[in-house]
């Protein structure tokens, strides 16, 4: 519905999705579904309009919408929690600096297919605004519905300096991280030769 998403104040249904927070919600069985959505902005705005979150956004550096297109990716990123912030950092500090994201789930995102195990040089050649890999900033929606602790990551992102990550040759969840490109590549090279072992394609 153009009319509704254009109300909302979104330019597309992708972009409104950043509104839908994942939460319990009483509504009664017969809710229209555009009165859902007017639910669920009313829910957005009140969680955002918080002074702690405004203050958690102006440290960042970053608008709602930003702070829940950067979630997203950090959801698709790791299901370790204890990981989530410090994951949040360094996509931060890259933004910062003007480096490209370079995450890899939004370029599962743009080549449309959330179930690649490994990226190949072809997938980071796809000409897509979501591809983080060539194009530098936030991609233009969010690429997924983030958990509430995914959203806490970045609004309370662990301060650091590395600007790498990538996950271990241990196949166990979690990450290397890095502060230099050189050191980023050791790492990477593990766990290439680790996807490798496991004839993961």
């Amino acid at each position: 519905n153009e009319e509704l998403i254009a109300e909302m104040g979104f330019e597309s249904a992708e972009a409104m999705f950043s509104i839908f927070l994942p939460n319990t919600y009483e509504v009664y069985a017969n809710i229209s579904p555009e009165a859902l959505v007017r639910r669920m902005k009313r829910e957005s705005d009140r969680f955002w309009s918080s002074e702690e979150r405004q203050q958690a956004l102006a440290r960042a550096e970053l608008t709602s919408y930003e702070a829940m297109t950067l979630a997203s990716i950090v959801h698709e990123e790791t299901t370790v929690r204890d990981e989530m912030a410090r994951i949040a950092g360094v996509y931060i500090n890259r933004l910062r600096r003007g480096m490209p994201l370079q995450a890899d789930p939004t370029v599962k995102y743009a080549v449309g297919d959330p179930t690649l195990k490994r990226i190949l040089y072809r997938h980071l050649e796809v000409d897509s605004p979501y591809n983080t890999y060539l194009y530098a900033g936030l991609p233009p929606t969010p690429i997924a519905m983030p958990d509430m602790a995914a959203i806490e990551a970045v609004l309370c992102y662990e301060e650091h300096d590395y600007y790498y990550f990538c996950a271990r040759a241990e196949m166990d969840g979690r990450h290397n991280f890095a502060r230099t490109h050189r050191e980023h590549e050791r790492n990477a090279a593990a766990y290439h030769r680790a996807l490798t072992r496991l004839r993961i394609r």
